[in-house]
């Protein structure tokens, strides 16, 4: 495998090197891992949106936090 293959190449390969000469079930392994890809995708979209519209930001550093609450930035 070169460096220049794709993730969703050397995961058909791994689906196929599983299954064996099974093509319904390389299929089947090669339709379950693009879901489980997208499905983490959507997920996590929705997680980041779901937080900037509920304006929360990333954690700050204590220091950071405390010279905000000061007035400085």
């Amino acid at each position: 495998m070169s460096d220049n293959d794709s993730l969703i190449a050397r995961l058909g390969q791994a689906a196929e090197a599983v299954t064996g000469d099974d093509q319904r079930a390389t299929t089947f392994a090669r339709g379950l891992i693009l879901g489980a890809l997208v499905g983490a995708a959507i997920a996590g979209s929705t997680i980041w949106q779901r937080r900037r519209q509920a304006g929360q930001t990333l954690p700050q550093a204590p220091d950071e936090a405390r010279a905000r609450l000061r007035g400085g930035s």
